[in-house]
């Protein structure tokens, strides 16, 4: 075993030196760019550094990769079963008509189920949904550990037509997976660079003649996992926390029925039908939140409250974090939000702060150092004049649509 994990972790250094790869980096790279553009330019504060989290980001996906690598071997998926081409291209197309259909759950269960019933195409269904529970357990992972890393702080209108403050969460992480390759052959002695596993692994049967008539090899595969979501109505740690519970109950449901349905026949529409249902289901249940009056970003009776913090500015130097909140400003209270800005903008100096963090109050000191900007950008009153409004998820066709819409009306 310990040469089988040698051979993964040169197969990842491979990859992760490989072009493909460090395309997908700069995907990630222009991502949390965007962001702090978009954060930069709705709230009028300084850039944050890119190149931090972008490597962040990227480590992440490595060590995700890592997690399902193993995952994947133990389980004994393999490449040549699962028809990736045709899965990728199904995902594609899917994403036409809606942007969260880019997603091997639906893509999977689709192409499972075609298989089921009519034979076409001709791949393995237990080693092809194995692959997406394990991906979306991993997903479940990172989004755990680092699906708050690129939070946007965003003013919203809830659906009392009050403002609120809330968080769009979006990650991507690119992905280097390790699969085995099975080779038909006899159990001779293999050659270099193959490995002949005992009869009881893969735990999962070849769909041919059975798990110890083969040679396996460990090749890569450059993947990658996707995050969006919203916290408006729940802090970003609870919001991913949730979410990474429901993506880690979704994988277990799947890798279970996957494994008591193998080589079973029809009962693989089973674990064929949940993947794309139960994955819809998940997204549901993230949504289905009910309004709360008193959120965690809305603007309290007196005071402001903190919607986030800018890395490196005077505010994050004095340890002022989110949702804490700020009654009084070198002595004087703070009366609402209008009243802290106008405050705000005239600092030129080092200033006393005073604000209530579970239930204590506390002080802390801006060193200002001759900038304008505190670095803190407030949960907004129902006065705010400007908030974002949440865009349908739609296609590529009907996004398209829309843009030619536009165009031609600017000819007219």
């Amino acid at each position: 075993m310990v040469l089988v994990f040698q051979q993964m972790l040169w197969q990842m250094l491979t990859m992760v030196s490989a072009p493909a790869f460090w395309m997908m980096a700069g995907v990630v790279y222009l991502q949390v760019r965007r962001r702090t553009i978009q954060k930069e330019d709705m709230f009028q504060v300084r850039r944050e550094p890119v190149i931090g989290l972008t490597v962040r980001m990227i480590l992440a996906g490595l060590a995700g990769g890592m997690l399902a690598s193993i995952l994947l071997l133990l389980t004994g998926a393999a490449l040549e079963c699962i028809r990736l081409e045709l899965v990728w291209i199904l995902a594609l197309l899917l994403m036409m008509i809606r942007q969260r259909f880019f997603c091997f759950a639906y893509a999977g269960g689709i192409l499972a189920c075609l298989h089921c019933l009519t034979g076409w195409p001709n791949l393995a269904v237990s080693h092809l949904l194995m692959m997406v529970a394990v991906l979306h357990c991993t997903e479940a992972f990172l989004v755990l550990v680092t699906g708050h890393w690129n939070a946007l702080p965003v003013y919203l209108r809830d659906e009392q037509g009050r403002m609120t403050g809330g968080f769009l969460l979006q990650m991507t992480w690119p992905l280097p997976l390790i699969m085995l390759f099975a080779m038909a052959g006899d159990s001779g002695p293999p050659q270099a660079g193959f490995f002949l596993f005992p009869e009881w692994w893969p735990l999962m049967e070849h769909p041919q003649d059975g798990a110890g008539n083969h040679l396996y090899m460990l090749l890569p595969v450059l993947a990658a996992l996707g995050y969006s979501d919203a916290a408006v109505h729940q802090t970003i740690i609870r919001k991913t926390r949730q979410s990474a519970g429901y993506l880690l109950c979704y994988s277990a449901c799947l890798m279970l029925l996957v494994l008591l349905t193998d080589n079973q026949g029809m009962w693989q529409l089973l674990p064929a039908l949940f993947a794309p249902i139960g994955h819809e289901a998940v997204i549901r249940a993230g949504k289905n939140q009910k309004a709360i009056a008193n959120g965690p970003y809305r603007a309290p009776e007196y005071g402001v409250k903190i919607l986030d913090v800018q890395k490196g500015s005077p505010a994050a130097r004095a340890g002022l974090r989110r949702e804490d909140w700020i009654i009084a400003l070198d002595g004087k209270p703070v009366k609402n939000r209008k009243h802290f800005l106008e405050q705000a903008n005239c600092l030129s100096q080092d200033v006393l702060l005073e604000y209530r963090r579970n239930g204590k109050t506390r002080s802390a000191r801006l060193a200002m150092h001759n900038t304008m900007q505190t670095g803190i950008i407030t949960v907004p009153d129902d006065d705010c004049p400007i908030y974002w409004a949440l865009e349908d998820d739609a296609g590529f066709v009907k996004f398209i649509y829309k843009k030619c819409e536009k165009t031609l009306k600017k000819i007219r």
